[in-house]
């Protein structure tokens, strides 16, 4: 099966099963993620974190430490586009000599920060399962196994990063203007576009867009463009 056919199908079986207990531990994985792009962020450009948490309602923070307001600013922003780009880039070294590692370091990075870092039970508990999951399927030898194991990962957790981002920034913001869903947002939640409304007083749909954008450019461009670029050095070749 080609690249491009297995992401549909993980696609179309990701949306079938959207609301299922199957699909909620890649959800999960992805709010993982989100916290580990504020974290990675603070690292950086802050003074580190003091703690992060995940829930199995697939919610999470991370207690970052700016050290000015260019860190805060930054921090901020490396929730849901970090979380798209870490997916992102499992797909993308997918296609190269790192494939067989990928899972692993997964695993290594999550249990480590949870151990670490991890502020409730639940986290740590979820990134010992997933550790032995990966366990489990290196222990398999089978490279097709572990190959969709990782396009499932990958695929399922940009997805719901650009999902997360559309509907909880998005459509959240929007709803609180025109009350379409009563009760919906009405308590305010301190979500990332919130604070940088604050910080920068553009409204928080605006930095809902930003990132909607940027995600699905960096989506379209990991699962499709590879395809369009591999298209085009064939029509070359023949032509010569």
């Amino acid at each position: 099966m080609k690249q491009s056919g297995r992401y549909a199908v993980i696609f179309i079986a990701a949306m079938a099963l959207w609301n299922t207990i199957i699909i909620k531990p890649l959800k999960i994985l992805s709010v993982f993620f989100h916290e580990l792009g504020h974290s990675l962020m603070a690292v950086i450009f802050g003074n580190g974190i003091a703690g992060f948490r995940i829930y199995f309602n697939e919610s999470g923070y991370a207690r970052t430490l700016p050290k000015d307001w260019f860190s805060a600013f930054i921090i901020a922003n490396g929730g849901y586009l970090g979380s798209v780009l870490f997916a992102l880039l499992i797909l993308k070294l997918k296609k190269t000599q790192a494939r067989k590692y990928i899972l692993g370091a997964c695993a290594i990075l999550l249990l480590g920060m949870s151990i670490a870092y991890g502020d409730s039970f639940f986290t740590v508990i979820y990134a010992a399962i997933f550790a032995g999951f990966v366990i489990i399927i290196y222990m398999l030898r089978n490279d097709r196994i572990n190959d969709w194991a990782t396009d499932i990962i990958g695929v399922v957790c940009a997805v719901y990063a650009v999902y997360d981002t559309f509907v909880d920034t998005i459509l959240l913001e929007i709803n609180r203007k025109i009350g379409l869903i009563p009760g919906w947002g009405a308590a305010r939640p301190a979500t990332d576009a919130v604070q940088l409304e604050m910080m920068t007083k553009v409204p928080a749909v605006v930095w809902g867009v930003i990132w909607f954008i940027i995600a699905c450019c960096a989506v379209y461009s990991t699962m499709l463009g590879g395809k369009k670029r591999s298209s085009g050095s064939r029509s070359r070749r023949t032509a010569a």
